[in-house]
């Protein structure tokens, strides 16, 4: 696969878990999947220890599992782990959206809004679902960075690769990318107006009908 070698100017281990696991949420490498590790070491470029150190890294993030004697699989997300991520997704962004909108310095509401103008251009023109998540990513990284809450934060990003799995999937369904981005404008006008409530009514929203549309797909069987 292409762009995918890893540069020999940074740490090679967590080279190897970037790339792997950008792969999972673009889906390259694909629910169910096994994966071999001389076939990575091919793929990456790197040695067999690098490959097996970022292996244990996407399992502790729940990306990929192990089965005794079968091997290593990219881990398929069944509805009922969807569902619970997004439960508590609702009530973290809603929180955060709400802390920001009553906190944030003016500095982060401008880099919040900013980052929301993008996602909508992004979306108006048309982007792939790569860029549309890399422009998600980053209004939602200002949004928990302004929200005054280190701990939040930080619980925030123990769930983000799932979460970033999920908006993949939904973001490719029909009409989604557009009807997300005017989602995201909500919570950005409750911020402006500094109305905590509303922007947490707003978050919590946006991820119970992205939690729709996940639901909307047809379950994935689970490895077991």
């Amino acid at each position: 696969m292409t762009g995918m070698q890893v540069q020999r100017h940074a740490p090679i281990r967590e080279q190897v878990a970037n790339i792997l696991r950008d792969a999972i949420v673009e889906q390259r490498l694909t629910p169910g999947q096994l994966l071999v590790e001389r076939e990575l070491c091919a793929m990456t470029g790197a040695s067999r220890p690098s490959v097996r150190e970022a292996l244990r890294q996407l399992q502790a993030e729940g990306l990929i599992e192990s089965q005794n004697g079968k091997g290593t699989f990219v881990t398929a997300i069944s509805t009922e782990v969807a569902s619970q991520v997004y439960q508590v997704r609702a009530s973290l962004e809603g929180l955060a959206a709400r802390l920001f909108a009553e906190n944030a310095t003016e500095e982060d509401r401008a880099a919040f809004r900013e980052a929301v103008e993008e996602l909508s251009r992004e979306t108006d023109n048309g982007a792939d679902a790569a860029t549309l998540l890399k422009a998600k990513s980053r209004a939602y990284e200002v949004l928990f960075r302004g929200c005054g809450n280190p701990v939040l934060h930080q619980t925030v990003a123990t769930l983000q690769h799932r979460v970033t799995r999920l908006r993949a999937l939904t973001l490719g369904q029909q009409g989604r990318a557009a009807k997300s981005a005017e989602e995201v404008r909500a919570i950005a006008k409750a911020v402006d107006a500094r109305d905590g409530q509303a922007a947490e009514l707003a978050a919590a929203t946006h991820v119970e009908r992205a939690a729709e549309a996940m639901l909307s797909i047809a379950e994935t069987p689970s490895q077991d």
